[in-house]
Parts: structure tokens; C-alpha cells; sequence
């Protein structure tokens, strides 16, 4: 299985309690890559577009640094989860489109221009040159970034990640060992240096966080869908990940190495993009 990705269901693979799971279980960027990506704000006039934008999680930390936020998503339970979020948090600059990236060119004159586009956790979904060959031509000048919150759970070495791992293995076959996230990024950067974007750089923090079960079952069942996990099935399957984590961690907590990573550039104008 690849998180968010392998098995779903071929419509709708975040609706439901899926997208339920991913408002509640997915965790906030941190405070550094935040302010970094706000330095093109235009002292708090510019316009930020999420791409693939999910539940919220990226797009509502950065809104208040600018004057005007779009996100843009294919799933609408997802797009409600995001919504009921920013009312929560009395963001009312924000707007909310049922979409993909593949439609930005034909949605572009109506939203206008951007300083800062963005793509959390969700470019592995994404075609990495067709889809940053679009944003340079529909928001020609923004600065790109595309970024991920950690690496897969089960990737992880520590005991409780392996006792999780064979309770995944069980239920869906044998997982990928290779991190779609590096990927992903390794994609965008290729795909960013190969169609002339400028300014380009990597942006890494790593940390320890301590988890505990409900946090581990909320995460898994967040990029799990009802094809993979039905929702019959769900409650038992939280209790063998439950009992297995337990075995090796009695407490219920554990330590979760983090590492947050991005790759930034600026979507040239093509008539700007230099020559190789």
C-alpha cells in the first residue's frame, strides 16, 4: 500500500469518515516552514492558492499571513471539513472550489493572480511536469512549494511502527518499502528545474513527537479508504493496530521520528524561463 494512494476507490477515495479522519488526524506544519512561505505575502496583501488542498491543514495556517486564500480540491466532503474549519477559526478570507490541478488553466482568469501556490501532502496524486507546467502558465510569477508532513508510519524502524506494519500487511498485502513522499519531492524538484523555474531550494526540519494509538489509528484511517478498510471493519482493525502497538509500547505512547520537507521555486513567465 502507498498512504493515500494504492486501493482506493477509483471516485471518491477521501468522502466520508475518511475525510473525518484526515481533519482530525493529519498534524500542522510547523511554525518555521510557515514563516518561510509567508515571506511572499507582500506584507499581507498577497493572494495564497493551495492545490489539492484537503481538509485545510496548510491553507489555514498560512491565511492570516496573507489577504485572500483559494483552495482547491476534487472532494467536497473534504472541502466541507476545510470550511467548517476556517468558521472555526474566524478566517473568513478564504474561498472554496471543487476541483483538480489539471483544471487550473480553465479556472485561472477567474481567480486571478497569485503570490504563493502550495501543494501539502497531496502531490503524489499529481502528475509532476504536466501539473507545474500548469501553474507556470496559469499563475506565471508565484512562488511554488510543494510540501510534505512526515513520511509514511510504517517506514519507520522503531517496534511499534513494525507491529503496525504487519497488522497493514495483513489486512492489504505487502507494502511498498520505498517513501512516496522523497519521491514525490524528488519529482517536483526535476520537474521544476527541467520547465526553467527559478530560485529553487529544499526546505527540511526534522523532530521527535510523541503519539499515542488514537493518534496512529486516526493517521492510518485517514489515508485508508472504505475499499482498503470498509467501515464495518474499521473498529476491528483499530483494535488489532491497538493490541499489537501495545505489545511492544504497553503505555500507548510512542516516539515518531518527523521529518518535514519542501521544494520551493518561482513559476517563471515562459518567455522568462532561461535558456539551458
Amino acid at each position: 500500500m502507498q498512504a493515500d494512494t494504492g486501493g482506493n476507490s477509483a471516485d471518491r477515495p477521501f468522502a466520508g469518515d475518511t475525510a473525518s479522519f484526515y481533519a482530525r488526524y493529519r498534524r500542522e506544519y510547523p511554525a518555521e516552514l510557515i514563516a518561510r512561505l509567508a515571506k511572499v505575502n507582500r506584507d499581507g496583501h498577497g493572494r495564497l492558492l493551495d492545490l489539492g488542498c484537503g481538509t485545510g491543514q496548510l491553507l489555514l495556517q498560512l491565511a492570516p499571513f496573507f489577504q485572500h486564500a483559494v483552495g482547491i480540491d476534487p472532494e467536497p466532503d473534504m472541502l466541507r471539513k476545510a470550511a467548517a474549519k476556517a468558521h472555526e477559526r474566524d478566517i473568513a478570507h478564504v474561498e472554496w472550489i471543487r476541483g483538480s490541478a489539471d483544471e487550473l488553466r480553465k479556472l485561472a482568469p477567474a481567480l486571478g493572480r497569485f503570490d504563493l501556490v502550495t501543494i501539502g501532502t497531496a502531490f503524489h496524486f499529481m502528475e509532476p511536469r504536466a501539473t507545474l507546467g500548469e501553474v507556470r502558465l496559469a499563475v506565471a510569477g508565484a512562488s511554488v512549494a510543494v510540501a510534505y508532513n512526515g513520511s509514511p508510519m510504517w517506514l519507520h524502524r522503531d517496534p511499534w511502527a513494525k507491529a503496525l506494519r504487519g497488522v497493514l500487511e495483513t489486512r492489504l498485502g505487502q507494502l511498498r518499502d520505498v517513501d512516496f513522499t522523497a519521491e514525490a519531492l524528488r519529482a517536483a524538484e526535476d520537474a521544476m528545474r527541467d520547465l526553467g523555474y527559478t530560485e529553487i531550494e529544499r526546505w527540511e526540519q526534522t523532530r521527535v513527537e510523541t503519539i499515542d494509538v488514537d493518534f496512529v489509528i486516526g493517521h492510518i484511517l485517514s489515508a485508508t479508504t472504505t475499499d482498503q478498510i470498509p467501515a464495518g471493519q474499521r473498529g476491528e482493525f483499530a483494535r488489532e493496530v491497538r493490541a499489537a502497538i501495545c505489545r511492544v509500547a504497553p503505555s500507548g505512547r510512542v516516539a515518531e521520528t518527523v521529518s518535514v520537507r519542501a521544494v520551493i521555486g518561482r513559476a517563471n513567465r515562459p518567455d522568462d524561463a532561461p535558456s539551458h
